[in-house]
């Protein structure tokens, strides 16, 4: 018994689970409120979710930034491309909503509109600029 109970344990050590909310950040160095964003609001929201979301960083000065960001946006209902398009920070919870622009202390707001849109709830936007995802579409694949 005690064997098939240790064989037990390997096994589930060696599982690893998959995150199942996936948060993109697209970010310009140069940019105070993206530095915000980062410093206060990630950490938040690693203290709430720990390894149930996977926050992924992305320079929107790389290229390689620069074709995930046109895949999200292809991905998004109503998104239109005018002089917003490429702003940052760009924040995007994958299958739910993608938000343009963050201004210092809307940490609360931020994290508001994640509780809320996991719960499958309305979402509080105010003022901002909010899209979201057409149906069935997603931009992280597979785990």
């Amino acid at each position: 018994m005690k064997k098939l109970l240790l064989v037990f344990f390997i096994f589930l050590s060696g599982c690893q689970r998959h995150p199942q909310y996936y948060l993109y950040v697209y970010y310009a160095k140069t940019c105070p409120h993206c530095r915000s964003f980062i410093q206060v609001v990630i950490p938040e929201l690693e203290a709430a979710y720990g390894n149930r979301m996977d926050i992924i960083q992305m320079d929107i000065d790389e290229e390689s930034s620069l074709e995930a960001y046109a895949k999200t946006c292809h991905l998004l209902e109503d998104y239109v491309v005018n002089d917003q398009s490429g702003s940052v920070p760009f924040i995007v919870l994958d299958g739910y909503f993608a938000l343009v622009g963050y201004q210092m202390g809307e940490d609360q707001m931020f994290l508001t509109m994640v509780q809320q849109a996991l719960a499958g709830e309305e979402l509080s936007v105010g003022n901002h600029e909010v899209y979201f995802f057409k149906e069935g579409q997603t931009f992280h694949e597979g785990g």
